[in-house]
């Protein structure tokens, strides 16, 4: 008797951009799927101008990059992906949650029609609420009911996502994360001769070094950031601050780095390329917003000193105050928040306490996690997957 062959599940991935932290993830997601018998599709756009000043994206051989079209409405600006017929035939198209993505609601609408199921991929609401547009947000909130299945950034987004009224046994809350285990791979392969031609190179002579990682731009407080270092130099003489990084405010530390020998500006680094400058640290201040940036402390061991901002990105919920590491209050001043850093310099015990939290934590957020908990959502979103799987 002929036996008739099963048909694979194809699921695809669509994403406006494709930053290059992403690449483990996707790498390690398709493998897995494969393995439970799931074809994994990815179609992502190339950078637009703003994305490409960050210069931290990639590509991936086996996706298929498109060039999305930017489309002017009044004052706000929407994105059309054109990838509608490269979708059909999937049985999951998973797409971020965005209401200026215009390909979002004609997905929706053919799943309403018999098409691909959609989930949406995202943090539940606009975390730097500041910058949102209220119009945006009412529909986002409103389509965010629509999809067949949510993968929520952490336990808070999926919060979020159930005060909406969607049906808390659809969202998958994956744990965003990054790949630790490179990160800490490659700190535990840094010699001392690399350290003191790192030290040599840049002309870094203190021990009481702090590293700033990550985007350049407004919501990351550069100027606070700048401002901050003047306040630690005062109290601790030989204070010197590294910055790794790009973006639209990349000027204001450049100039800094010019008039200050102690501010030393690397630009960007890309993948296990700034662990060294980690090494050599003993603080990594982020007194602006706070993503995946919180992983890095976690994996390399060097505690994060931020402030309790309302548009911190979902991910700040990883960091426990006094446990792996410090969250000041809302509303502390540069002069305030170098005083704190000053202490925490000063006080070994109290970052060799920080630093037994952080290794806690690099073991429980990791990117095996996340792609276990991404994977066993896809398959409940597709109906292969037990009940209590996710």
């Amino acid at each position: 008797m002929e036996r008739t062959a099963v048909r694979k599940s194809i699921v695809t991935i669509v994403t406006k951009s494709l930053p290059h932290y992403r690449i483990p993830f996707f790498e390690a997601l398709r493998l897995e799927l494969e393995r439970r018998g799931v074809t994994l599709g990815l179609i992502y756009g190339l950078p637009g101008d703003e994305e490409a000043k960050k210069q931290d994206t990639a590509a991936i051989s086996w996706g298929r990059p498109i060039r999305n079209r930017r489309i002017a409405f009044g004052r706000r600006s929407f994105w059309w992906q054109p990838c509608a017929e490269l979708v059909r035939g999937s049985d999951l198209v998973i797409v971020e949650q965005a209401s200026r993505l215009l390909l979002n609601y004609v997905l929706l609408a053919r799943q309403t029609m018999g098409g691909s199921r959609v989930a949406f991929w995202g943090h539940g609401r606009n975390f730097q609420g500041h910058a949102a547009s209220g119009p945006g947000e009412a529909v986002k909130r409103l389509i965010s009911r629509w999809p067949h299945w949510w993968f929520a950034y952490t336990e808070g987004s999926a919060e979020v996502v159930r005060r909406l009224h969607f049906p808390s046994d659809r969202i998958t809350a994956v744990q965003n994360a990054i790949d630790t285990d490179a990160l800490r791979q490659r700190r535990a392969s840094v010699s001392d001769e690399e350290l003191a031609a790192l030290r040599l190179r840049w002309n870094i002579q203190s021990r009481n070094v702090a590293i700033f990682v990550g985007g350049l731009y407004a919501e990351k407080r550069i100027q606070y950031l700048i401002e901050a270092a003047h306040a630690l130099r005062r109290r601790v003489a030989d204070f010197e601050l590294i910055v790794i990084g790009a973006g639209p405010d990349q000027q204001l530390v450049e100039q800094a780095a010019r008039e200050h020998r102690w501010i030393h500006y690397l630009g960007p680094c890309l993948g296990t390329d700034k662990v060294p400058f980690f090494v050599i640290s003993k603080v990594m201040l982020l007194p602006g917003l706070v993503g995946l940036g919180v992983l890095d402390s976690f994996a390399l061991e060097i505690p994060l000193v931020t402030v309790d901002l309302a548009f911190h990105s979902p991910e700040v919920e990883y960091l426990r105050h006094g446990e792996n590491g410090v969250k000041l209050p809302a509303g502390t001043d540069p002069e305030e928040y170098a005083a704190a850093v000053s202490s925490l310099l000063g006080d070994e015990r109290a970052r060799e306490h920080l630093q037994a939290g952080c290794r806690v934590a690099a073991q429980t957020y990791t990117i095996e996690a996340m792609v276990s908990r991404f994977a066993a959502g896809v398959l409940l979103a597709i109906g292969r997957g037990p009940a209590n799987a996710a």
